[in-house]
């Protein structure tokens, strides 16, 4: 069933390439359509995908201890995979190349991929007695994780991409940047137990033009970001992109070695601490998930590769669908 899922899931998210891809190839879109609907994705798509995970948990399933882990563990996803790409692409001398590898290799798809494998892998788990409430906390993480996704986006991620912006200016862009901003507003609703998604009544009538908003920029996240693939993918030489070294090594990082360590990192955490299904499922997830389609926004955005950037999310997810079912069956066999 987990195998059957995943695929299906990650299957119907490869169909939205072919509007973009079909729209380049007959010329109605040109190339520089892909960079415009990058940045609607950094800076509107990406807030409301935060926001909308926000009001969507609730904050009393869980312990500061597990809230920590999730956190340190989220941190320690990235740094590694860091350390790893500096090691594997330390010789390459083309910095457009080995930026959209890096990239591809350290940053998943944790928010238009994870959070519906998180949903299907808790809820076809049967080890939950409570899967709402299950599902409740593996938002939770996922959105912790997602925090931390886009801080790191916007500094080591961005420092990936050849920035000669002193520290003081990036940590400031990491602070200040539309999905840093969405976490901080949405916070307290968040820790109140209020939510925007929820219908607001006043006297007898009920207001849920909020949560439709919320929900409609939301939504545009995974369209907009596959639609932005298909367009560079209709430039995407198949004979190159089958030879492209980066590429064989930006998705064996990303999809085995990564994600190998974490498993057995969280099984090992949970043995113990205690930390629970919810929260190395959803590790899982996170780690297994492939390449982020912000690779190629950020190379759109930023001066990479973008080529290779869609090279690697494509090749990426396509594996993914192999890899991901198999490490959420070890997973739930162990837990």
């Amino acid at each position: 069933m987990y195998f059957l899922s995943t695929f299906l899931s990650i299957a119907v998210l490869l169909a939205l390439l072919v509007p973009g891809f079909i729209l380049r190839k007959t010329h109605i879109v040109s190339d520089a359509a892909a960079k415009d609907l990058s940045g609607i994705l950094i800076y509107i798509g990406l807030p409301a995908m935060i926001f909308y995970c926000m009001m969507s948990v609730d904050i009393t399933l869980v312990t500061p201890v597990k809230v920590i882990v999730c956190f340190l563990l989220s941190i320690a996803v990235h740094v590694f995979g860091l350390i790893v790409v500096k090691i594997a692409f330390r010789r390459s001398e083309d910095a457009g190349k080995k930026a959209a590898a890096s990239f591809s290799a350290v940053f998943s798809n944790c928010g238009f991929i994870g959070i519906p494998l998180t949903t299907i892998a808790v809820q076809y788990c049967d080890a939950f007695a409570d899967t709402d409430s299950a599902l409740s906390e593996a938002m939770l993480y996922v959105t912790i994780f997602n925090v931390v996704f886009n801080l790191l986006n916007w500094t080591l991620g961005r420092a990936l991409f050849g920035s000669g912006e002193k520290k003081s200016v990036m940590l400031k862009k990491a602070l200040l940047n539309p999905c840093t901003i969405a976490t901080i507003v949405a916070l307290p609703f968040t820790l109140t137990g209020l939510s925007l998604l929820d219908p607001i009544v006043v006297g007898d009538f009920e207001i849920t033009q909020i949560a439709s908003l919320i929900t409609y920029l939301y939504n545009i996240c995974v369209p907009v970001s596959m639609c932005v693939l298909g367009i560079r993918l209709a430039d995407i030489k198949v004979v190159e992109m089958v030879r492209s070294k980066y590429m064989y090594a930006a998705s064996a990082i990303k999809l085995v070695l990564i994600p190998a360590v974490f498993v057995g990192i969280c099984l090992l955490l949970d043995l113990w601490l205690d930390i629970g299904a919810p929260l190395v499922i959803t590790m899982t997830v996170m780690a297994a998930t492939p390449s982020a389609t912000t690779a190629l926004a950020f190379a759109e955005r930023f001066d990479g590769d973008t080529v290779l950037a869609g090279e690697c999310i494509m090749s990426s997810t396509l594996l993914s669908i192999i890899t991901v079912p198999l490490f959420l069956m070890l997973v739930v066999a162990l837990v």
